[in-house]
């Protein structure tokens, strides 16, 4: 055998030497650490898996397989068709629990791994749900309405956003919010405001609403006694009424009912306490002691009002 034979075999020898040791280099996969799952066990709620760690040649692919087992975490079976690392929790699972199987596999080999049970699977909250409710649907200008109400299936101390659209709106802003209230342990909620003008009221809780509540509100009348016969009338609103009427009434004794008399001139409007507006009317009546009062009509108190009446006073 010549010396370049010689060569040629010592070359291929090393070759296949080295190619045996790559090979038995190549190792099958070993869990080390077992597969976990996250996430929260409830229906309609997305489970996590992990693969866990494993040692073994690289590189390595996953396969996942989910199973359903009893409410002990045993007795399982495969979830036909539900092989990602994430599944969707189902009605089909309430009451069960879930385990993840792992399949890790490279060019040596593969195994599998499977996790240890989830929690119970819990049946689907019910949908969160938000009330709102008025102790009078009618105020007086200036009084307090109390808003009451309750979010279902929510959680104490859940903030509770109150906004209130005006109509119209005297303060240039048609929707604001006016108060943020938190939820008592039985989910309910109370707040005090004081609508100006014709107000809807709604409540947010998060992504939730609530339904609409409406207040109207009257202008309110103040009748007083300026002179022997002579009387001032004041309404006080977040608008003027300069310009604009009020009915002079009379109690009948025999009818008992209100009887008109006759209108009053609104001549003065003043600013107070923002926002308030106070209008004035003077007037003079000599009725022989009859009790008079002064109403203000819904066409003269709109836009904003509805109709207001004064306290009653001897003529």
């Amino acid at each position: 055998m010549s010396r370049m034979q010689k060569r040629l075999i010592a070359i291929l020898i090393v070759m296949l030497v080295g190619t045996g040791s790559a090979a038995a280099a190549s190792t099958v996969p070993r869990n080390t650490v077992r597969p976990t799952i996250s996430g929260t066990a409830r229906q309609g709620e997305i489970l996590t898996a992990d693969p866990g760690t494993w040692s073994g040649t690289q590189p390595m692919t996953f396969a996942y397989q989910w199973r359903r087992c009893d409410a002990n975490g045993i007795n399982c079976s495969n979830i036909i068709g539900a092989t990602a690392k994430t599944y969707t929790l189902t009605s089909a699972d309430v009451g069960n629990r879930l385990r993840v199987r792992v399949r890790a596999s490279n060019d040596a080999g593969s195994r599998t791994a499977t996790s240890l049970p989830s929690a119970v699977v819990a049946a689907a909250q019910p949908p969160k749900s938000l009330s709102l409710n008025i102790s009078q649907s009618i105020a007086v200008y200036g009084r307090a309405v109390t808003l009451f109400g309750s979010v279902a299936n929510g959680q104490a101390s859940e903030p509770v956003t109150i906004t209130e659209h005006q109509l119209p709106s005297f303060s240039g802003v048609d929707v604001r919010a006016v108060a943020t209230v938190q939820t008592n342990t039985e989910g309910s909620f109370t707040v005090v405001v004081r609508p100006v003008t014709h107000t809807l009221y709604k409540a947010t809780a998060g992504q939730t609403t609530s339904n609409t509540v409406s207040v109207n509100v009257r202008p309110r009348l103040t009748l007083t006694r300026r002179a022997s016969h002579r009387f001032v009338l004041r309404a006080f609103a977040a608008r003027s009424f300069a310009g604009r009427y009020g009915v002079v009434q009379r109690w009948s004794l025999r009818t008992h009912r209100w009887i008109g008399l006759r209108r009053v001139l609104f001549t003065r409007a003043f600013p107070t306490v923002s926002p308030t507006i106070a209008s004035r009317a003077v007037f003079s009546a000599r009725l022989g002691g009859a009790r008079i009062r002064v109403l203000l009509p819904r066409s003269q108190a709109s836009p904003g009002y509805i109709a207001g009446v004064s306290n009653v006073l001897p003529a």
